[in-house]
């Protein structure tokens, strides 16, 4: 009797249509064919839909085919009406950025006129200190000037802080130093070793101080 063949075959190794397609995958050209049949049918749906949206404008009557005219004309209008409007936010945008750079690069511009005649001035007295050796005339000249600039420095909101005898705040003081006054309270500052300046309700430099500790 003829023996049977065993055919020991894995259904894992057996072809399938699993296979097939993951070779299809695989090969760059079949790939390729897969997606040019899909951009194919893709471009027929588009052709199909347009047909049928022709047929259907052929099916209307005048008086339909009018008022979609007018719906169209109005929804043309509407978009330019958008468009214009889109356009002349953006160039106001880029109008705001301008003018806030421009402001900003030139935000010292009032406070620098204000000190011009302060330069001024400061120039003059040194002149003439220097042609006449006159030391009170010297003195007058920057006293005189040493006003002007607080005038200007008043102008422009930049006031000094007041510090001596005031109790001790550290949002406008420094401690450098600690005192022992027994007549103070505790606290307060004692004396004032550098001026602050404050400008607006900002604080450009803290007073440099010391303050008082009863013994």
């Amino acid at each position: 009797m003829a023996k049977e063949k065993n055919h020991n075959l894995d259904p894992k190794d057996a072809p399938h249509e699993g296979h097939a397609a993951a070779d299809a995958l695989s090969d760059p050209k079949a790939r390729a064919n897969a997606e040019s049949a899909k951009a194919g049918e893709s471009i027929a749906a588009e052709a199909a839909s347009t047909a049928q949206k022709a047929d259907e404008l052929r099916a209307l009557d005048d008086q339909s085919l009018v008022a979609l005219a007018e719906e169209a004309t109005r929804a043309d209008h509407w978009l330019n009406v958008a468009r214009r409007a889109q356009a002349e936010l953006e160039n106001t945008i880029k109008r705001l950025r301008r003018d806030q750079e421009e402001a900003v690069r030139y935000a010292g511009t009032y406070l620098a006129r204000d000190l011009l005649p302060v330069l001024d001035n400061l120039s003059r007295a040194l002149q003439a200190a220097e042609a006449g050796k006159d030391f009170n005339a010297l003195f007058k000249g920057i006293e005189l000037t040493k006003k002007l600039l607080d005038d200007a420095m008043a102008r422009n909101a930049i006031k000094p802080i007041e510090a001596a005898g005031k109790p001790f705040d550290p949002a406008h003081h420094e401690a450098v130093m600690m005192a022992a006054d027994a007549k103070l309270d505790d606290n307060t500052v004692v004396q004032e070793f550098e001026r602050g300046w404050i400008m607006h309700d900002r604080v450009l430099r803290a007073a440099k101080v010391s303050v008082n500790k009863k013994p």
